[in-house]
């Protein structure tokens, strides 16, 4: 089109829209479950194939490296794609349901107890770099884990129609279950890991709800992990505190049990937890 002087007049054309974020169906999302489980486990048992290594029992920087930050960090890498891929990244890392207040509870005792139980003499034996190394690897875990988990997972149980109790339940238990591939280093003692997972794993997701930031859950992740394995670090001498943290995880969901057996009717269409 023209005017009467000659120029031209470009018709704006219609607005560019917004990609929409692309939606993952159940089993999709537990194809990328057992994909991040082959990396991790996969990886770890090639680079430390022929050495005598202990699951659980981080002694070494060369340990740290081989069985930790090389396989969990290929699988961060992998997590990320995906997220990257979905164009999700919001939504995975905001959770804005509105929750109940004394939900702050759970993130306060478990930061509490990461401090009382962790093995500081154990990690002052083997030197600063280790024990830096040791906290950047399982803050590593926390980050990956929690990113599949309580990230790409809530999101999929939301979007295919769930509640909001089962987004956390099925989220938590397959947590635990994946933690039953450990069963390769660690023998049947990681059928044991899966009941424990499972707990914390419930406790990572009212961390996630109570303060809204997945980035919350990822810390209190890595760092439970950092304070655990900190009572191996001398297999020799087990960190005698560390059994209080069985205690308060039990503590811990005995207390929401309890409080939320106490919700109205009313507070129940108000907050999801």
């Amino acid at each position: 089109m023209s005017t009467s002087n000659g120029d031209q007049v470009v018709r704006p054309g219609p607005a560019p829209s917004s990609a929409r974020p692309r939606r993952l169906e159940v089993w999709q999302f537990l194809v990328l479950v057992v994909v991040y489980l082959v990396l991790v486990q996969g990886v770890s048992a090639l680079l430390t194939s022929g050495q005598d290594v202990s699951y659980g029992a981080p002694t070494s920087i060369d340990y740290l490296v081989r069985m930790i930050v090389v396989p969990v960090g290929l699988a961060i890498a992998f997590t990320l794609g995906v997220v990257g891929y979905l164009g999700t990244w919001q939504e995975v890392f905001a959770d804005h349901r509105p929750v109940r207040r004394w939900l702050v509870v759970v993130p306060i005792a478990l930061f509490a107890t990461v401090a009382v139980i962790t093995n500081y003499p154990g990690l002052a034996s083997h030197g600063l770099a280790f024990a830096l190394l040791l906290l950047v690897a399982t803050l590593m875990v926390g980050f990956g884990e929690e990113l599949l988990f309580r990230g790409i997972g809530v999101i999929t149980f939301r979007a295919n129609g769930h509640s909001e109790f089962r987004v956390g339940l099925w989220t938590t238990l397959l947590f635990g279950a994946a933690h039953g591939t450990n069963i390769i280093t660690a023998g049947p003692k990681a059928l044991v890991q899966v009941v424990l997972t499972s707990a914390t794993g419930l406790v990572f997701y009212l961390i996630l709800r109570s303060t809204g930031a997945l980035l919350a859950a990822m810390a209190a992740h890595g760092l439970w992990d950092f304070s655990v394995l900190s009572s191996q670090v001398r297999p020799d001498e087990p960190w005698p505190l560390v059994n209080l943290a069985g205690v308060v995880l039990a503590l811990l969901l005995l207390l929401v049990l309890v409080l939320r057996r106490r919700i109205t009717p009313q507070q129940e269409k108000e907050c999801d937890v």
